[in-house]
């Protein structure tokens, strides 16, 4: 759970950085959003896979698509929140960052159940 917290604290480190940065270039909060999201989730995939989870064995086009699944319903639980948060408190710049977080934080149990339940628990190689 500590490694995956790491990894989930860097992934949002990354994430936010993305993010904002896209968001000073004063490019759309939800396209700034998805690419956010794709940055964070491929980086967070590699770290779960190779150190979190230990899993050196699967090959990663078996289990990117499904953790890719699961990243994505946890990217439109963020995407929800995100516009919940401007369409409420204005589309100011702060703002828009604050209801990243906030998404990111809605999203982050989510993801560890399923990462853990689904994606790198240790089932036989037939079964996934």
């Amino acid at each position: 759970m500590v490694k995956f917290g790491s990894v989930g604290a860097l992934g949002t480190l990354t994430n936010i950085t993305v993010f904002s940065a896209l968001t000073f270039l004063n490019v759309h909060y939800n396209i700034s959003s998805i690419a956010a999201f794709l940055v964070a989730v491929t980086q967070n995939y590699q770290l779960n896979k190779k150190w979190t989870f230990r899993d050196h064995k699967t090959r990663t086009r078996k289990k990117f698509p499904k953790y890719l699944a699961l990243n994505f319903l946890s990217f439109l639980l963020n995407l929800l929140v995100l516009n919940i948060v401007v369409l409420n408190f204005g589309e100011e710049k702060l703002i828009q960052i604050a209801g990243q977080i906030a998404g990111i934080a809605v999203a982050m149990g989510f993801n560890f159940l399923g990462s853990y339940l689904i994606i790198f628990a240790h089932h036989k190689e037939e079964e996934i």
